[in-house]
């Protein structure tokens, strides 16, 4: 059986102006999503990824869409009306923080997909120091400054081969702050809060029971999850 645990890409608390974004599972932002009044913000990474628009249109029937200048594009050919499609991601983000623009009030959560990270990272600082709202970062990149955010990086897990020999704790660099991976009673356990994604519990494992995975592959796949789990919510 193939576990999968989701690792936040590692951040210094000194490097940060508030707390780390919850790190959450494609089930649990679908969760959030799905119990929120919730808008879906895209950016330009649309029109160099045509997977991220595949979804964009998919998450289009379930939230509305703010599309960010030419994002729109790739959504208006497929028969996405966005609420609007002209403003810049930083004139929107102003709105915001202003709090005036009608087309806004409704909505508690803003998710964010397919914006450059370094643009995004600053986006959500502003907003999560000056509003109220929200926010959710689908995108492939761990976003310290959202509220919640997916992450960059996913330990795959296959009990079925651990031994449960200990190999992989040996070698974790986290020993002098916390264990961020153990073994109980021959099974592996992560805090992923721990875990620095530094891969060495993989490289020392004899049985190839433990595998990172990270990159476009796995934002697929979170994304494909997200999704799943968001249609079994409307089924039920």
């Amino acid at each position: 059986m193939r576990r999968w645990v989701y690792i936040p890409r590692s951040y210094k608390q000194s490097e940060l102006q508030c707390d780390r974004a919850v790190c959450v599972t494609p089930s649990e932002a679908a969760k959030i999503i799905m119990s929120s009044r919730a808008v879906l913000v895209t950016g330009g990474l649309l029109l160099e990824k045509k997977y991220l628009v595949d979804f964009a249109v998919e998450l289009s029937n379930i939230m509305p869409v703010i599309a960010t200048g030419a994002s729109s594009k790739p959504l208006l050919e497929r028969g996405v009306k966005p609420v609007t499609k002209s403003y810049t991601l930083h004139h929107i983000i102003q709105f915001i923080e202003d709090g005036e623009w009608r087309k806004l009030r409704k909505f508690d959560l803003i998710v964010f997909l397919g914006i450059q990270p370094y643009y995004l990272s600053r986006v959500l600082s502003s907003l999560r120091h000056f509003s109220n709202i929200k926010t959710l970062s689908l995108d492939e990149y761990y976003q310290p400054n959202a509220d919640y955010s997916f992450s960059a990086m996913a330990m795959a897990i296959e009990d079925s081969l651990c031994s449960g020999c200990g190999d992989c704790v040996t070698v974790c660099k986290t020993m002098s702050k916390g264990l961020a991976i153990n073994v109980v009673r021959g099974k592996i356990y992560i805090k992923p809060c721990l875990c620095i994604g530094c891969g060495l519990c993989a490289e020392f494992c004899s049985r190839n029971a433990i595998i990172f995975e990270k990159g476009e592959l796995l934002h697929k796949l979170m994304l494909g999850e997200l999704l799943e789990n968001v249609y079994i919510t409307l089924k039920q």
